[in-house]
């Protein structure tokens, strides 16, 4: 049958059955109780959730994350959950570098040493060692020692560079911090002569120390000592160049005995058993490392009366 035809018949059923029903008696409604009224609370409350669902369902769908969150850590059974440990990563990598402030140390300076006047360089500190150079006037040197009393100072040898000799302090001048210089020990003095004294009782014993100026003149100096047994009262002194065989003075003096060599004639006008003293001659301008000679002569009387002696001095101008 095609449901063309099934149609017309449905509806003939329905309206017998409204037929029916109208003919049939069923039992007494119960009473209706009024309606019960809802709580404002719970009408918000529904309203909200109705449109939080429809909020839901217009939502756009939620993307999948791009990172895969690692698996939970079950904890162990019985015990604590496990602390979750950071690794702290410093931003910067690089340890700095602490550069050390080197304390400033001067430098300590040499000393030198200059020549006030034309000083004798010696092989020991004092003039009975032999001279083997000369610090002129002007002339500066660098210290490396002294003496026990710094009267004496030890020096390159200006005249042979590469060793060393002394020269007195006496005629020159130091600079520089001379405390922290060594104390050097002399090489022991040349022997000396054992001296036999002449029938007039004259005797002694002479060396040339240096050049020195007196009133503007250059003169020789020379270091005496009586070693006789009478006192001296006169001295004569002649000086010649050798080299060129002239006389640079011949002088006489009742009293020539000087105390130093910064001193001049005339002195003191005796000298006395045992005792040293200085005695200068005139020698001038002489050109450097000509040689010398010095005949003194000494004797017991003034204007060179009496008992006498004498001696040569051969020595090179400074």
């Amino acid at each position: 049958m095609s449901k063309q035809n099934l149609r017309p018949f449905t509806a003939f059923a329905l309206l017998a059955l409204v037929s029916l029903a109208c003919g049939v008696n069923f039992p007494a409604a119960a009473p209706v109780s009024p309606p019960t009224q809802v709580p404002v609370e719970m009408i918000y409350t529904a309203a909200a959730e109705t449109l939080a669902a429809q909020l839901t369902q217009n939502a756009p769908p939620e993307l999948p994350p791009t990172a895969t969150l690692p698996p939970e850590v079950e904890p162990p059974q019985g015990g604590e959950p496990p602390v979750p440990t950071f690794t702290f990563t410093p931003l910067f990598s690089e340890t700095p570098t602490v550069t050390a402030t080197i304390p400033f140390t001067p430098t300590p300076t040499q000393p030198t040493i200059t020549a006030q006047q034309n000083t004798n360089c010696r092989k020991g500190p004092g003039p009975i060692y032999e001279r083997v150079g000369a610090l002129n006037i002007g002339q500066t040197a660098l210290v490396y020692g002294r003496n026990s009393t710094s009267t004496w100072w030890y020096i390159e040898n200006p005249s042979r560079p590469g060793s060393y000799c002394w020269v007195w302090g006496g005629s020159t001048t130091v600079s520089g911090a001379t405390v922290e210089l060594p104390v050097y020990t002399p090489p022991p003095p040349p022997a000396t002569p054992t001296t036999t004294v002449p029938a007039s009782g004259i005797a002694f014993e002479i060396s040339f120390v240096g050049k020195f100026k007196c009133s503007g003149d250059w003169y020789a100096y020379f270091r005496v000592k009586n070693n006789g047994n009478k006192e001296i009262e006169s001295v004569a002194i002649k000086i010649t160049n050798v080299t060129t065989n002239t006389t640079l003075s011949s002088t006489s003096y009742d009293n020539p005995f000087l105390s130093g060599t910064g001193k001049c004639p005339p002195g003191n006008d005796n000298l006395d058993v045992g005792e040293s003293a200085y005695i200068a001659g005139f020698i001038g301008n002489v050109p450097a490392n000509n040689q010398l000679k010095a005949g003194i002569t000494l004797c017991e009387d003034e204007a060179l009366g009496g008992k006498c002696e004498f001696k040569a001095v051969r020595f090179v101008a400074p």
